[in-house]
């Protein structure tokens, strides 16, 4: 079984190919606004890499989001395409979640910036179940999450909500590749961004 493993959630793009449980071409790359000219192109790269035609693939898996508007946006129209013209099985990844399957600890809070004190969150266990389901939150929120649980604290980047560390972890692409193996493929024209809340501006326009 081959999959294209398929991140633009964030500033970093991350395309690999797992064969079989392992990583056989790997690229990660911090592109900030820039996925739009990487994608295509890197995807091209690692299938020649791993001495592949692109029909060898069996299955996309692609962010779905939450994460970088634009990025998500990018990340889910390659992939719906590249399923759609080559015929490929689609499977959609939560950011929040592949977070948490790269981290081992009895709880995983995973966060994704959203700015102004706001992030996207999901709570997890260690047999990664759902604590708390994927949310937009504010930092007073989190704080009382952190306060229950004292969960170890995953996100797209470095940082602090008060003392306790956001770490930033290597995806641990393997894992997450073989838990979404159980989960259903879907239509490709039904693959949509999950973005959990919408950019300001666009709110407004609703």
């Amino acid at each position: 079984m081959i999959t294209l493993f398929l991140d633009t959630s964030s500033v970093d793009l991350v395309v690999a190919i797992v064969k079989d449980n392992k990583i056989i071409a790997k690229f990660i790359k911090n592109v900030p606004n820039q996925h739009s000219i990487y994608t295509t192109s890197y995807i091209d790269k690692m299938l020649k890499k791993a001495n592949l035609e692109c029909t060898d693939v069996d299955r996309i898996m692609v962010v779905n989001g939450p994460g970088s508007f634009t990025g998500v946006r990018i990340g889910v129209t390659v992939a719906k395409t590249y399923a759609y013209i080559l015929d490929k099985d689609i499977i959609c990844v939560s950011s929040l979640k592949m977070r948490a399957l790269s981290f081992s600890h009895d709880y995983c809070l995973s966060l994704i910036d959203a700015r102004n004190d706001n992030y996207y969150i999901g709570l997890y266990d260690k047999n990664n179940k759902e604590i708390v389901s994927p949310k937009f939150a504010n930092k007073e929120e989190i704080i009382e999450i952190i306060r229950k649980y004292n969960p170890a604290c995953v996100g797209d980047k470095e940082g602090l909500i008060n003392d306790v560390k956001i770490e930033k972890k290597q995806l641990d692409i393997v894992n997450i590749v073989d838990y979404y193996k159980s989960v259903d493929s879907i239509n490709p024209h039904l693959v949509v961004p999950n973005y959990l809340k919408l950019p300001q501006a666009m709110e407004k326009k609703k």
